[in-house]
């Protein structure tokens, strides 16, 4: 008897194990899912472009300083570097020659906090944008070999990439995080610095730090800085500003890290008033920027995400029909209810930021005011640092809720100077500043640069929104003309199409 209850005891345990595996499995593969793994590939190699030898004739071109427009240049581009830039320049017979009259040449645009996820297909959509550099800030392992595969040739933006988040758990917490995710977490000082090590020796660019606890984000942080790579990402969670005038993290992330900590000190919006909040940033933030400068700490901005999560909350229906959510990868947009209460998607019913169905006028009401005091307050400390000369770079968070990749950065850069950045201070957030911010040896248009160029057909200096009137796109010597910018937007929009399992017509 006592056998026979064993074997089956053993019989449904393991049982119980296989039916446990299986449905890790499936999970995580839904998981992936998610992120883009399923979605139909665009045939990137339909767009390669040769290197040609090619001239940009009597155009305007920004200056160095990006403060004019000099006209009348003859930009010269040979093996992916910008050979000449020439007032009336002579052009080599055998040149490929694009007629600039009445174009604007400006550097690449740069987009310096993405995320590409599992969704290759974007890369095709910052090129079509005019966005030649993009940072992904927390990014998948199979990004290595997209950054290396662009380098030896692909159609894509050239890829700076850092590790994925590292965070502080405990063994069970951290396990059952990093299978659910792909952040990466550290039980203690010491896993955390192995675990910089190994990034670093991986070829990761930046470390991104994500929510460590303080002893683990400064060995990190110091770790880093004595191994020459940068870190990049959120604060801890008991992170206190005092805490920047010793930080050794050169980035941040986004401005929200800076936001999240003025409200954990203030207390809650709804019980304290706006105003008062208000006046509680407008009060912290000299020294708040003092420390940022004496550190030389880089601010990106990551409006763009912050605006869009109030619009979502207030009316999502009409939010979706304002972003061109046909370019997105579709698994993204109709997100996943995998776990009850945990949302992920930009359609409603899947999007975290919606208001509830049927909600209360109270909660309405407290969570209105809080997400609108939330966005001002980025825009309080934004006009500060644009007033103390903070080094700011235009990153979109793209791959984020209702955040188009590539298109996005275009809106940012607006935000930025609605924000009250002039254009040609806008303009250097997503080109000279990101530039000299990686040591890339491009973001102005001079002799020597690598020969990532955009060709406009409007002044971005008289409006800053006239970087979408992209005409030509040469992306490191290679040339792509507004016919096949035109032709990647679609093939990834068919291919979009063809991997979507919900309508969206109501939204185009």
């Amino acid at each position: 008897m006592l056998k026979t209850i064993s074997k089956w005891f053993l019989v449904i345990f393991a049982f119980l194990i296989l039916v446990t595996i299986t449905f890790l499995i499936w999970y995580k593969s839904a998981i992936n899912s998610t992120y883009g793994f399923d979605t139909e590939l665009v045939d990137h190699t339909a767009f390669a472009t040769p290197l040609k030898l090619t001239a940009i004739t009597n155009t305007n071109v920004l200056s160095p300083d990006g403060q004019t427009m000099l006209p009348n240049r003859t930009v010269i581009v040979d093996d992916g570097k910008i050979l000449s830039v020439i007032a009336n320049g002579t052009v080599p017979t055998n040149a490929e020659v694009i007629d600039g009259n009445g174009k604007y040449v400006i550097p690449g645009l740069v987009d310096s906090h993405i995320h590409i996820h599992k969704s290759p297909n974007d890369l095709l959509l910052y090129v079509a944008n005019g966005v030649t550099h993009i940072r992904d800030l927390g990014g998948f392992e199979e990004n290595l070999q997209l950054r290396d595969e662009i380098e030896q040739g692909r159609v894509g933006p050239r890829m700076f990439v850092s590790s994925p988040p590292l965070n502080t758990k405990d063994f069970i917490e951290g396990t059952l995080f990093e299978f659910f995710t792909f952040h990466k977490t550290a039980r203690n000082v010491e896993q955390a610095e192995e675990m910089v090590k190994e990034f670093i020796e991986q070829g990761y660019d930046a470390i991104k730090t994500y929510h460590l606890d303080m002893p683990s984000y400064r060995a990190v942080n110091k770790l880093a800085a004595e191994q020459g790579t940068p870190t990049v990402g959120h604060f801890p969670l008991t992170f206190e500003l005092s805490e920047l005038k010793i930080t050794q993290q050169r980035e941040l992330a986004h401005i929200e890290e800076i936001v999240t900590v003025l409200i954990r000190e203030f207390g809650s919006i709804n019980k304290n008033g706006s105003d008062a909040f208000y006046a509680h940033v407008e009060a912290r933030s000299d020294e708040i920027i003092d420390d940022i400068l004496a550190k030389d700490i880089t601010v990106n901005s990551v409006l763009l995400y912050m605006e869009n999560i109030h619009d979502q909350f207030s009316d999502l229906e009409s939010k979706l029909k304002s972003v061109p959510v046909e370019y997105v990868n579709p698994a993204l947009v109709e997100g996943t209810k995998l776990i009850p209460g945990y949302k992920v998607g930009w359609l409603p019913g899947s999007n975290q930021f919606e208001a509830v169905s049927a909600p209360s006028t109270k909660d309405y009401k407290e969570y209105d005011i809080y997400w609108t005091a939330r966005e001002k307050a980025h825009h309080i400390l934004l006009k500060s640092m644009i007033e103390r000369e903070v080094k700011i770079v235009a990153g979109s968070d793209s791959g984020g809720f209702l955040v188009v990749p590539g298109f996005a950065l275009h809106k940012e850069i607006r935000s930025l100077n609605l924000g009250g950045m002039s254009p040609a201070q806008t303009l250097a957030t997503a080109t000279r500043n990101p530039a000299e911010l990686m040591n890339s040896n491009a973001g102005i248009v001079e002799a020597g640069k690598r020969a990532d160029l955009v060709l406009l057909n409007k002044n971005p200096l008289v409006n800053i929104e006239n970087t979408r009137s992209i005409d030509t796109v040469i992306l490191n010597g290679r040339v792509f003309g507004r016919a096949k910018l035109d032709a990647m937007l679609e093939a990834v929009k068919q291919a979009n199409n063809n991997s979507r399992k919900v309508n969206i017509d109501k939204y185009l």
